[in-house]
C-alpha cells in the first residue's frame, strides 16, 4: 500500500512537470492549470477516501487525452476479450543501427505535432531482413505492432490497417559472454567505503564477480579492520592498500577464496607520487594476467601535484609493464576527460596507448556529470567481452564490469579427514579402555596403537572432499524477495529513465540495505550471546575485528612439494649458522659443582599425574592416539597406564622415541609480509600430550634440585614463578633512576641473538648439566636421551615432509626446552660480572647497564665495549650467534648531562659500529634517554585508541558483558602492562591515559562524549589510572615482604627499625630513602614502594594472604578515590 501511494504521489508530480514543459506555444496556461488541478484532486481523493473513491470522478477530455499521450493512463482496450486487451501502440521502428541525421523523433498526438529529444536505446532496435535494401533510406518511420504474440486483434475502425504492416524478422542480440561461465572483473571508485560496507558487499555478491578493484576506499592503514571485514562478502578475501599520508585515497582488491592460490598481490610501495598503484598477478587456466589498479587524486594546492607530472609517471609505468607483461589490464580513475576532444592531456594518452599496443575500452560516461574518468586499458592477447557501465547509485562514479574468455573459477575443494566424535558411546569406549592388555616391554607403542584401534572402532576416520561454499545466514528468503523487488524497480528505472522510477529504485535499495543490516546484526549478536567461553567469544569477535588471519602459504610452490621445501629451509637456516660458529676456535669452560647431586628421578604417584593432567590445557596434536578431551573423559581408566609410562621412563633414563618426534606448522610472522618468502615464516612445533606430562614431572624435580643447591640465576626472570617482564623492567628502571638522581649518566645496551634456541650444542649442555648443576647417573642419562635422536616433520594440509634430524638446539614447543636454555646461559653472568657491569636477562634477551660521571663517560663506553666483546666471544664458543646489527645502545641521564656527551655518539662491538639511540623498546616498553616515558605513553595511547575504534565499530553487535570482556582484554590490559614504571610521573602525562579509560567506559555503557565519567567508573568498578598504579606497586611490595617476589626486588626494601621503643615499631613501615630529584629519585621503586606501603591502613598491611590483601587494597583505593 505504501508503494502504491508513493508511486501515485510521484506520478502526480511528474505529470505536473511534464505537462508544463510539453504544452506547445499555442496552449493557454489556463488549460495547463486546469489539468493539474483536476489530476491533483483525483490524487487527493484517492489518498483520503475509500477503496474506489475515484469511481465517480471524471477527468476532462483534454486532461485524459494528454495523460494517454504521456503514458500515464492506459490506452483503450478491445471489448470481448477476458479482462480486456489493450490496443497495440504505434511505435516508430528504426531500420538501421546507424544514427539518424536528425536526433529528434516526431510523434503525432492527435492534437499537436511536437518534437521531443530522445535518448536511443540500441537494444530496442529491430533489424529488418530484406534481400535488397539499397532503396531503403537510413531511417524510415513504420507504423507497426511491437508485439510478437500470435493473438489476433479485433477489426474495427479504431484498429490498425493491416495493409500498412511490414513483415519483420526479429534478430535478438547475441550475448558475447556468460557471467556464470566466464571470469568476471568489476571496478568502482567508491568515494569512501567507510559508510557503504553493506552496499558494496551486496554489490560484489550479486555481481558474481571473481575479482573486484575499488579505488578511494578511504581506509586507514590500521584501525578500520572491522569495516573491511563487513565489506568482504562470504567467499572473498580482501587486500587493502591504504594511503599512507593524509586522508582519502586508498585501493582495495577483493578476490574469491578459490583464487587464493592463484593471486599474488604485490606489497611493494611504488615510487610514483602523482597516483596510487596496486599490482595484482593472477595465474588462472594456464594464463597469466597482470592487473594494475590506479587512482590519480585531482591536483590541488595542498597535494602540490600536476598533470604533467602524472603524464610523465604514468607513461613510465605503461612503458615498463607493457613490455614485460603481454597480458596487461589497467583499471582505475585517472581524473581526465577521455571523452573530450579538446582535452590536450587526454589526447596525449590517446596517442600514447596505440604505440604501446594498448587499448582503452570504455567509450561511454563513467561519472554522473557525463564524462569518462574511469578507464579499462588492455594490452597483449587479453580478450575482454561484455563491458558494461552502470550507475548503481553507490557513488558519483559508475560500476564497470567486464569478462575474460577464461573459465570461471569453481568453489574451492579440499580433502578433509575427520572423526565423528559426537557419536561415540562413552560407556562402551571406557569399557574397551579398561579391557586393554598392553605390552609391558613396549608400553608406549602398545598404548598408541591400541588406543588408535579403539578410537577407530568408535569413531572411524572418514575422508571426504568438502566444497567450501560461502555461507551468509543473514540472507534470508525475505531478503531475496526484497532483492527481487529492487531488481524489478531497477529495470523499470533503466527502461524509462524517469526520476520517479529512480526514486522508487532508491527506496527499494535502502529497504534491502536495512533488512540485510538488521539480519546480520541479529545473527552475530545471537552468536556472541550464545558463546559459552572466553575463547569462543574472542574467536567470534576476532573475526569481526579482523584479528583472525587465515593461514597463508606460498603460492609459488606446488602444495605437494611445500612441506619438503619448508623442512629443508628450516634445517638449512640452522646449519648455516652452526657452520659459521663451528669454524671459530675455542672450547667452553665448565666450573666444578659443589653440592648435592641429582642422580635419579623419583617415581610419581597417580595423584600427582592426575593433578598435572587436570591443570594442563586440553590441546591435542595429530601425534596423539586420542584427543586430549577424550583422555580427560577416560582419565580414571587411563591414569594407571600413563603413570606407568612416566615411571618407566624416569627409572630407565630413556625417553620413548615417539615422544621425541614433532610436527611443525609454518606460520606467517606478520600478516603484511610476503607469503612467498620462506624467511617470513616461523616453525610452530607440536609434541604429543603425554610427552608434555612427562616433561612437567621432570621439571618439578629439576626445579626442586636447583632451589636446594642455589644454582638458579637470580637475575634471570624468564620461565620462573613470581617473575615477569614487569619485575625485570622495574629492577632495570630502578637502577637507572637512582643513577640519574645521583647526577650520573648511564649506558643501556640491549643485546640480540640469532636463533638462540635452535643452535645451542647438545654436548656442551649435557656437560654443563653435569659439572655446573650436579646432574649425574640416570638423571643425566635421561636428559641425554631427551636431547638426542629427535626428529621433526613439516605438515601442511595432511601432507608430510621427510623427517629431519635435530642435531642442535632444545625442542621447540616443549616444557623443558626454555628452562634448559636458561641453564645453558647461566655461566654468562660470570663473564659480565668480571667487567663490573650490571645486567639482567630474560631468556635470550640480555641487557647491560653501567653508570659513571660525565667526565668518566669515555671509560664508561670502553667498559661496555670490552664487556660486549667478551660476551660475543663466550657466545661464539658456546655456539650462539650474537646479532650486532640489532644490538641497541642508549645513553640515559638528565638532559643537561647528556648534552655534555655530544662528542661521543657511538661505540664499537667487534667490527660493527653501533650508533647511540634516543629511544629503545625493551621487553615491550618504550624507553627514552631521559626516562620521561613519553614514547611509551604515546605508543600506548595510539594503540589503545585504535583498539577502541575497532571495538566501537562493532559495539552495536555486542552485549554489555561481551563489550566489558573485550575492553578489558584489548585496552585495560595495555594500560596495566608495566604501569608500575609510571609511578611518580606528572599528572599531565597520566591524564592522557585516564582519558583513554574514560572513553572506554563511555563505550562500554554507550554514553555520550560529554557525559560525566565518575559514575560510569563506579558502575564498572574500575579504579582510575593513578589508583591502578598504586595497586600494582603495593601488591609487589606485599609479595616482596612475603618472599613471593623476585629476590632482586625484595632486596630493595628495608623494614623501618626505630632507634627508640615506640608504638610505630609494630606498624610494619618501610624505610623511605632520601632523594634529590622528583623527576628521577621519587620515581624509583626504592622510593615509591615504601611511600605507598606506609600510607596504607594497618588493616590492609596486616592481611594474612595475597587474595585478602588485594581485596582489602582495592576496597581501600575505591573508597579513597570515589568517596573522598
Amino acid at each position: 500500500m505504501l508503494i502504491a501511494v508513493y508511486k501515485c504521489l510521484f506520478a502526480a508530480a511528474s505529470l505536473s512537470a511534464i505537462v508544463l514543459t510539453r504544452c506547445d506555444s499555442d496552449s493557454r496556461p489556463v488549460h495547463s492549470t486546469a489539468m493539474l488541478v483536476n489530476v491533483a484532486e483525483c490524487c487527493a481523493v484517492a489518498l483520503t477516501t475509500g477503496p474506489r473513491p475515484y469511481a465517480s470522478l471524471r477527468l476532462s477530455p483534454v486532461v485524459l487525452q494528454r495523460c494517454r499521450q504521456l503514458g500515464i493512463v492506459p490506452g483503450k482496450t478491445v471489448r470481448g476479450v477476458r479482462a480486456g486487451s489493450r490496443r497495440q501502440k504505434h511505435i516508430p521502428v528504426i531500420t538501421s543501427v546507424a544514427q539518424a541525421p536528425d536526433s529528434t523523433m516526431c510523434f503525432n498526438d492527435g492534437m499537436h505535432l511536437y518534437q521531443r529529444q530522445s535518448k536511443r536505446n540500441l537494444s530496442n532496435m529491430i533489424q529488418i531482413n530484406q534481400p535488397d535494401i539499397t532503396h531503403v533510406p537510413k531511417t524510415m518511420k513504420i507504423e507497426t505492432i511491437a508485439s510478437t504474440g500470435t493473438r489476433a486483434v479485433a477489426h474495427s475502425q479504431k484498429c490498425i490497417n493491416r495493409s500498412n504492416l511490414v513483415s519483420i524478422k526479429r534478430t535478438l542480440p547475441t550475448k558475447q559472454g556468460d557471467d556464470s561461465k566466464h571470469f568476471k572483473v568489476c571496478y568502482l571508485n567508491a568515494q569512501s567505503c567507510r559508510n557503504k560496507t553493506t552496499e558494496l558487499a551486496d554489490l560484489i555478491h550479486d555481481s558474481q564477480a571473481d575479482l573486484v578493484f575499488i579505488t578511494e576506499t578511504w581506509f586507514r592503514e590500521v584501525g578500520d579492520e572491522p569495516l573491511m571485514q563487513a565489506m568482504t562478502p562470504p567467499g572473498f578475501n580482501l587486500h587493502s592498500c591504504p594511503r599512507l599520508t593524509g586522508a582519502g585515497g586508498g585501493l582495495a582488491v577483493l578476490y574469491r577464496t578459490s583464487l587464493r592460490d592463484c593471486v599474488d598481490i604485490s606489497l611493494e610501495r611504488f615510487d610514483f607520487l602523482s597516483f596510487e598503484l596496486c599490482k595484482t598477478k593472477i595465474r588462472h587456466c594456464n594464463q597469466d594476467l597482470t592487473f594494475l589498479c590506479v587512482y590519480r587524486p585531482p591536483p590541488n594546492k595542498k597535494n602540490k601535484l600536476s598533470t604533467p607530472q602524472f603524464l610523465a609517471e604514468f607513461t613510465e609505468l605503461l612503458d615498463e609493464y607493457a613490455n614485460l607483461h603481454c597480458n596487461l589490464v589497467v583499471v582505475g580513475d585517472i581524473n581526465l576527460h577521455y571523452d573530450s576532444q579538446s582535452d590536450l592531456n587526454a589526447n596525449t594518452l590517446k596517442t600514447l596507448l596505440p604505440t604501446l599496443n594498448l587499448s582503452q575500452l570504455v567509450d561511454r560516461p563513467t561519472h554522473r556529470r557525463g564524462h569518462t574518468l574511469d578507464w579499462v586499458v588492455v594490452g597483449g592477447d587479453v580478450g575482454v567481452s561484455d563491458l558494461i557501465v552502470q550507475d548503481m547509485l553507490i557513488s558519483d562514479h559508475f560500476v564497470i564490469s567486464f569478462s575474460f574468455d577464461l573459465q570461471k573459477p569453481g568453489p574451492a575443494r579440499r580433502v578433509v579427514t575427520s572423526r565423528n566424535m559426537k557419536r561415540i558411546d562413552m560407556a562402551a569406549l571406557k569399557d574397551d579402555v579398561r579391557a586393554l592388555q598392553l605390552d609391558r616391554h613396549d608400553l608406549v607403542s602398545s598404548y598408541n596403537s591400541d588406543l588408535r584401534r579403539i578410537l577407530d572402532k568408535h569413531a572411524p576416520l572418514t575422508t571426504r572432499t568438502v566444497t567450501d561454499r560461502p555461507s551468509a545466514p543473514w540472507l534470508t528468503p525475505e531478503v531475496s524477495t526484497a532483492k527481487q523487488d529492487r531488481r524489478r524497480a531497477e529495470r523499470e528505472w533503466r527502461k524509462s529513465a524517469l526520476t520517479v522510477h529512480r526514486q522508487i529504485f532508491t527506496f527499494h535499495r535502502e529497504a534491502v540495505k536495512e533488512m540485510v543490516d538488521k539480519n546480520r546484526h541479529q545473527f552475530i549478536s545471537q552468536k556472541i550471546e550464545n558463546s559459552t567461553s572466553s575463547k569462543e567469544l574472542f574467536l567470534i569477535t576476532g573475526q569481526l575485528l579482523g584479528k583472525v588471519q587465515n593461514k597463508k602459504l606460498p603460492n609459488s610452490v606446488p602444495l605437494d612439494d611445500l612441506p619438503d621445501k619448508f623442512g629443508d629451509f628450516f634445517a638449512e637456516k640452522i646449519e648455516k649458522i652452526r657452520v659459521e660458529l663451528d669454524a671459530a676456535p675455542g672450547h667452553p669452560e665448565h666450573a666444578p659443582f659443589h653440592g648435592a647431586h641429582l642422580t635419579d628421578f623419583s617415581p610419581v604417584t597417580k595423584e600427582q599425574v592426575k593433578k598435572i593432567i587436570e591443570k594442563a590445557p586440553p590441546k591435542s596434536c595429530i601425534l596423539d592416539p586420542i584427543p586430549s578431551e577424550l583422555l580427560n573423559e577416560c582419565l580414571e581408566e587411563l591414569l594407571p597406564v600413563i603413570t606407568d609410562i612416566i615411571n618407566q621412563s624416569l627409572t630407565s633414563g630413556q625417553v620413548p622415541p615417539s615422544f621425541k618426534h614433532a610436527v611443525v606448522t609454518p606460520l606467517l610472522k606478520k600478516a603484511n609480509l610476503d607469503i612467498n618468502t620462506f624467511k617470513n615464516y616461523r616453525p610452530v612445533s607440536n609434541l604429543p600430550f603425554v610427552s608434555k606430562v612427562l616433561e612437567k614431572v621432570v621439571l618439578a624435580q629439576l626445579s626442586e634440585h636447583l632451589a636446594k643447591t642455589g644454582m638458579v640465576e637470580p637475575l634471570q626472570s624468564a620461565y620462573r614463578a613470581d617473575h615477569s617482564t614487569e619485575t625485570a623492567l622495574l629492577k632495570v628502571a630502578n637502577d637507572l633512576l637512582t643513577a640519574c638522581d645521583s647526577g650520573s649518566v648511564s649506558l643501556l645496551a640491549l643485546l640480540d641473538l640469532s636463533a638462540a634456541f635452535d643452535t645451542l650444542d647438545h654436548d656442551i649442555l649435557l656437560a654443563r648439566l653435569n659439572t655446573t648443576f650436579g646432574i649425574t647417573g640416570t638423571a643425566l642419562g635421561w636428559f641425554c636421551s631427551y636431547l638426542t635422536g629427535r626428529t621433526q616433520a613439516v605438515v601442511i594440509q595432511n601432507k608430510h615432509s621427510e623427517d629431519t634430524i635435530l642435531k642442535y638446539g632444545v625442542p621447540q614447543g616443549s616444557v623443558l626446552g626454555p628452562v634448559l636454555f636458561t641453564m645453558y646461559m647461566q655461566p654468562l653472568s660470570k663473564v659480565i660480572k668480571h667487567h663490573n657491569v650490571l645486567y639482567h636477562m630474560f631468556a635470550d634477551d640480555t641487557q647491560l647497564q653501567k653508570s659513571a660521571h660525565t667526565k668518566q663517560f669515555t671509560e664508561l663506553v670502553q667498559s661496555i665495549e670490552s664487556c660486549s666483546d667478551s660476551i660475543k666471544q663466550w657466545m661464539t664458543v658456546n655456539k650462539l650467534k650474537m646479532n650486532d646489527d640489532k644490538t641497541e645502545i642508549m645513553p640515559v641521564g638528565k638532559q643537561s648531562k647528556l648534552k655534555l656527551l655530544s662528542e661521543t655518539s657511538s661505540l664499537t662491538l667487534s667490527d660493527t659500529t653501533v650508533t647511540f639511540s634516543t629511544k629503545v623498546k625493551n621487553l615491550g616498553v618504550h624507553l627514552d634517554s631521559n626516562l620521561s616515558m613519553d614514547a611509551h605513553i604515546n605508543s600506548l595511547c595510539r594503540t589503545a585508541f585504535l583498539e577502541m575504534r575497532r571495538i566501537s565499530q562493532i559495539r552495536h553487535l555486542l552485549s554489555l558483558d561481551a563489550t566489558k570482556t573485550l575492553v578489558s582484554a584489548f585496552i585495560l590490559s595495555r594500560l596495566d602492562y608495566c604501569n608500575s614504571l609510571l609511578a611518580g610521573l606528572p599528572d599531565a602525562k597520566l591524564d592522557r591515559l585516564q582519558r583513554i579509560m574514560n572513553n572506554a567506559a563511555r563505550l562500554v555503557l554507550r554514553k555520550r562524549k560529554r557525559d560525566h565519567v565518575t559514575p560510569l567508573l563506579m558502575t564498572l568498578h574500575w579504579l582510575p589510572i593513578k589508583a591502578r598504579i598504586t595497586y600494582k606497586i603495593a601488591t609487589l611490595c606485599y609479595r616482596s615482604l612475603q618472599d613471593s617476589a623476585p629476590s632482586y626486588l625484595s632486596s630493595l626494601l628495608k623494614p623501618h627499625v626505630p632507634t627508640r621503643n615506640l608504638r610505630s615499631a609494630d606498624a610494619g613501615h618501610l624505610v623511605v630513602p632520601r632523594v634529590k630529584l622528583n623527576a628521577f629519585g621519587k620515581r624509583a621503586f626504592t622510593y615509591t614502594a615504601p611511600s605507598i606501603w606506609n600510607s596504607l591502613p594497618m588493616s590492609v598491611r596486616l592481611s594474612t594472604s595475597l587474595p585478602s590483601f588485594k581485596s582489602s587494597l582495592k576496597t581501600h583505593l575505591f573508597r579513597e578515590y570515589f568517596n573522598p
